[in-house]
């Protein structure tokens, strides 16, 4: 049961950004990240492939002012938009990227390693407040 939660969760999420995205026929790819660093000052935040993923490698840098946040509390299937504020090094996050910027990722078209993600959605569970 709680998996059709998550996976309620994660369309409703995908169904209320696909009308704000651009025109490109791009696919939205899914990755599964743990935090390892976050600058406050440069409101960025580096991740890591999760367990069983290789998508985004060791080190991995996401600039954050501008990506849209969301936390789903999974005991209560609420959905609330959070802040850069509220992530915490070794947070689980599920990032969602268009297939075109992941190849110029891979690629290396991007000295700095910088990945620019449509959403991100703070996966590890807090405390109900």
């Amino acid at each position: 049961m709680r998996g059709i939660g998550i996976a309620l969760c994660l369309l409703t999420l995908m169904l209320s950004l696909s009308g704000c995205g651009s025109l490109k026929d791009d696919t939205l790819l899914i990755a599964n990240a743990v935090i390892t660093e976050i600058d406050t000052g440069k409101q960025t935040i580096t991740v890591k492939d999760d367990a069983d993923e290789s998508t985004l490698g060791e080190e991995c840098l996401i600039d954050c002012p501008s990506v849209p946040m969301v936390y789903c509390d999974f005991a209560t299937q609420k959905v609330t938009r959070i802040s850069f504020e509220d992530l915490q090094v070794n947070d689980r996050v599920i990032v969602s990227i268009r297939s075109s910027e992941m190849e110029n990722f891979r690629s290396g078209g991007n000295e700095e390693n910088t990945l620019k993600v449509e959403q991100l959605q703070l996966y590890t569970q807090r405390p109900a407040e």
